[in-house]
C-alpha cells in the first residue's frame, strides 16, 4: 500500500513532463524582399557607359521599394510547454532581391567623355543579397480541429553579405542594354523583429512570416539623411522531422 502512494508523486512530475516535447523541423519557400523608407524609391533610371567596347553601368537607385522574389530555407529547434507554449529557435539562409523598374538611362561613350545622353529606357534592375539569419521566438500552439497552428514572435539577426546587382532592357527605341554588377554595397549586420505562423496537418505544415528590418542600409553613404531598411515576407512549407 504505502508503494501505491508513493508513485503517485511520481506519477504527478511524470504527466506534465510528457505533456512538453521538442520539434525538430525543416523550412523552404518564397522569399519576398523589398526596403522601405525615405530613400527609397519605385523607379529609377540607369547610368550606363561603353568605356573600351565594354558596356557598364549601374541603377543610380537600387534600394527599390517594390518587392522581388527569392528563395529562403531554414530548420528549426522548438520546445513545446505542457500548456502549448513554444520557445523557438531558427536558423536560416536567404537569397533574396528587389525589383527596380527603368524608366530613363543616361549614356556616355566613355568614363571620360562630356557627352551624356538622356533617353527613355525600359527594363527592370535586382538588387540581390545573401542573409543568414537567427529568429529567438516566443508564442503559442492553437488547436483548431484537426490543425495545429504555431504563432511566434520575437527578435531576428541577420548578416547580409554578398550584394549583386543586375538586369537589362532596351533604350532609344530599339537598343539594348544589360548591367551586372559585383559588391555592389557593403556587408552588414541586420536586426529584425519577426512574426512568423505555421499551420500543421499532422507532420506538414504551411507557413509564412515577415520580417521588419531597423538598420539602414544607406547608412554609410554621404550627403544625405535618407535611410532604407529591409521588408522581408516569406512564404512557404514546413516539415516536422520529429
Amino acid at each position: 500500500m504505502k508503494k501505491h502512494f508513493l508513485l503517485l508523486p511520481l506519477l504527478a512530475l511524470a504527466v506534465p513532463a510528457a505533456a512538453q516535447r521538442t520539434e525538430i523541423i525543416g523550412r523552404v519557400g518564397l522569399g519576398l524582399f523589398k526596403f522601405s523608407g525615405t530613400g527609397t524609391e519605385h523607379t529609377s533610371f540607369i547610368n550606363y557607359s561603353n568605356d573600351f567596347g565594354e558596356p557598364n553601368g549601374y541603377t543610380n537607385n537600387p534600394y527599390s521599394n517594390r518587392f522581388g522574389t527569392g528563395v529562403s530555407f531554414g530548420a528549426r529547434a522548438q520546445h513545446v510547454g505542457q500548456k502549448n507554449g513554444l520557445l523557438a529557435f531558427d536558423l536560416g539562409y536567404e537569397w533574396l532581391r528587389n525589383r527596380s523598374t527603368i524608366t530613363q538611362l543616361y549614356y556616355s561613350p566613355a568614363l571620360t567623355s562630356s557627352f551624356r545622353g538622356a533617353y527613355s529606357a525600359d527594363g527592370n534592375t535586382n538588387l540581390a543579397t545573401r542573409n543568414v539569419t537567427a529568429f529567438l521566438g516566443l508564442g503559442h500552439r492553437f488547436q483548431v480541429g484537426t490543425i495545429e497552428i504555431d504563432a511566434l514572435a520575437g527578435p531576428e539577426a541577420a548578416y547580409v553579405f554578398g550584394f549583386s546587382e543586375k538586369g537589362s532592357g532596351t533604350y532609344n527605341g530599339n537598343l539594348n542594354w544589360a548591367i551586372e554588377q559585383r559588391d555592389r554595397a557593403f556587408n552588414r549586420f541586420d536586426a529584425r523583429l519577426r512574426a512568423d505562423a505555421t499551420a500543421w496537418y499532422h507532420r506538414v505544415g504551411v507557413n509564412a512570416s515577415y520580417s521588419y528590418g531597423f538598420i539602414n542600409y544607406r547608412g554609410n553613404q554621404l550627403g544625405g539623411n535618407s535611410d532604407a531598411s529591409a521588408r522581408i515576407l516569406r512564404l512557404g512549407l514546413a516539415y516536422r522531422l520529429r
